[in-house]
């Protein structure tokens, strides 16, 4: 099992920004001056609409993406539950938690689902990130759902295709309205013609 320490340092003559690991398992972190401990926000992104086919597997794919940002220190675990299921397949986290400019730690991670399961209305996707604080484990997460089924996604595909064959459909009403106004035009003609012929 996996052994977290924090020790924390508050004389400002000493500053440590690495942990140190005793043994196999053991890791030792020593607090900046300065610094209090900060859980971390965790926010999922749903996959984006122009997401393609993956060739390789020959499904539909869909990419959720997790962020988790703010922590300090960077002792933290990332997980993904499915319909209230713990998965792990499809599942690519960020070996190690990175540094940002305010001094907090960021970390993401990539769960990869079929668009089946993804156009599933009401189906729960949740990314659970736990956080060692020195003295205890919290847990932190953030749900999105399932969205309804592709059939009812208008693509930009779909949308060109359907934008094309109304021009199509309006062009080809244009021509008729043209061809029929045309056609009463010469049979006004040929009336007002004959009528003029009667009348001499």
């Amino acid at each position: 099992m996996k052994r977290v320490y924090i020790l924390t340092w508050r004389e400002n003559t000493v500053s440590y920004t690495q942990p140190a690991y005793f043994g196999q398992g053991t890791r030792l972190t020593v607090l900046e001056p300065g610094r209090d401990v900060s859980a971390p926000t965790v926010t999922v992104f749903p996959p984006s609409a122009k997401e393609c086919r993956n060739q390789r597997d020959r499904e539909r794919r869909k990419t959720l993406v997790c962020v988790a940002s703010g922590f300090y220190p960077d002792h933290v675990g990332v997980s993904w539950q499915v319909g209230g299921g713990a998965v792990s397949s499809g599942v690519a986290t960020d070996s190690s938690a990175a540094l940002r400019e305010d001094k907090t730690y960021r970390i993401s991670s990539r769960l990869r689902v079929s668009a089946s399961d993804w156009f599933t209305p009401d189906r729960k996707f949740t990314c659970r990130v736990s956080f060692f604080n020195g003295t205890h484990t919290s847990h932190h997460e953030h749900t999105v759902e399932g969205v309804q089924g592709a059939q009812a996604v208008m693509t930009r595909e779909k949308y060109l295709k359907t934008t094309q064959a109304a021009k199509l459909s309006y062009v080809v009403f244009i021509v008729k309205s043209s061809v029929y106004g045309a056609g009463v035009a010469f049979l006004l003609w040929r009336l007002q013609g004959s009528a003029g012929k009667q009348n001499n």
